[in-house]
């Protein structure tokens, strides 16, 4: 019998499939399953913070408060009462507590927010989108509606599970996060635009016990509408917050469910 030499059928040393198609695959799994526990984290996050009692939030608050330094300009100081005025006026209707300070920013941009420690920057391009004390009282509520909902603590909590996720995984929290940041925007996207809408929803209960209607409630997003008539389609999906459009028929729909009517608004009267 003669000796024909052959190369064997099967060689485990030999990889046949290109070794970036491993790769891919093998960071796919990776992505899902830091995913999968970031998702599962993030719910966890949302329970503790819901069964949170008052003195656990009050030192949590203090812990990570965010430190405002400086007093507001001599410009901007009767403007800057007159809205604490405003926000202290809603806090009977909203039932909230806790401490909720004002800063006027100067910023041309239309918004307001609230960060650790309850303080609430209302930007001052907000108050060139509101005609009325209504229309900016809902935003004002709006805001009280996180604190309320401690939102900036659920907020909070989600970033610490995903860098600290990130950093278990690689050992390097902002490697593997850039990673998943496209993923991870959009499923926080849709979680966050639930808690607008949360809040848009006790903003006009707060609106209809401080002022006995709704009226103003869709002031300010229908001044913003426009704006979204620019963006680019698709980029919803992506936004913390719902498409102007969405919200104002989502108030428009909640004031109707609730039988609220809409009558007349102040003026709005901000000295400066």
């Amino acid at each position: 019998m003669k000796y024909a030499p052959s190369l064997p059928e099967h060689n485990d040393n030999v990889i046949r499939e290109h070794p970036l198609k491993d790769f891919l695959s093998l960071l796919a799994r990776l992505a899902a399953l830091a995913l999968l526990g970031y998702f599962l984290l993030g719910l966890l996050v949302d329970a503790v913070v819901d069964r949170m009692g008052p003195e656990t939030e009050a030192a949590l608050t203090r812990l990570v408060a965010v430190k405002v330094e400086g007093k507001p300009p001599a410009a901007d100081a009767g403007r800057s009462a007159r809205l604490q005025q405003l926000v202290d006026s809603l806090r009977p209707c909203a039932r909230f507590t806790g401490p909720a300070n004002v800063r006027l920013s100067d910023s041309a941009v239309p918004n307001a927010m609230v960060v650790p420690g309850g303080t609430m920057f209302v930007f001052s391009g907000l108050l060139d989108h509101v005609r009325s004390e209504n229309g900016l009282a809902f935003v004002l509520a709006h805001e009280l509606a996180h604190l309320s909902h401690r939102d900036h603590l659920r907020a909070l909590g989600r970033g610490v599970v995903l860098y600290g996720l990130a950093a278990l995984i690689t050992g390097d929290g902002s490697a593997l996060a850039s990673v998943l940041a496209p993923v991870q925007q959009l499923g926080d996207a849709a979680y966050s635009q639930a808690r607008e809408s949360a809040a848009d929803a006790m903003a006009l209960q707060v609106l209809a016990c401080r002022y006995g209607h709704a009226g103003g409630a869709t002031e300010f997003f229908e001044a913003l509408r426009a704006r979204d008539a620019d963006a680019l389609p698709g980029s919803h999906y992506f936004a913390s917050h719902p498409a102007m459009e969405a919200r104002i028929d989502a108030i428009h729909a909640a004031t109707r469910k609730a039988g609220l009517t809409s009558g007349a608004v102040l003026p709005l009267s901000l000295a400066k």
